[in-house]
């Protein structure tokens, strides 16, 4: 099980980086229709009042889980895409499923 901590103080970049060492898949964070900025914080993203939490994450995590609970949790947007980034992953696969593709 890996843990993925988001405070309101972590980056995008941070986060990141921390998703793709952990499952070898990316997650895309939007801003609006954009992709956020690397150095912008989650604070700045965030559309609910208390933008911090951690995420327990296995390896049979499903895709559409980590993406409702940032948008539940944080109010961000985001996508898993595949290892190289060129392919977004389905809702239904799990994410060692998304890092293979």
């Amino acid at each position: 099980m890996a843990t993925i901590k988001v405070t309101k103080a972590s980056s995008v970049q941070s986060i990141q980086r921390q998703f793709e060492s952990d499952f070898s898949c990316n997650l895309r964070i939007y801003k609006g229709k954009k992709f956020a900025d690397g150095a912008t914080k989650i604070s700045e993203l965030s559309k609910t009042a208390n933008a911090t939490g951690e995420l327990e994450l296995g390896a049979r995590s499903r895709v559409e889980n980590v993406e409702v609970y940032f948008k539940e949790t944080f109010g961000i947007t985001v996508q898993i895409s595949n290892a190289d980034d060129t392919k977004l992953a389905d809702n239904k696969m799990t994410l060692t499923q998304a890092g293979k593709l």
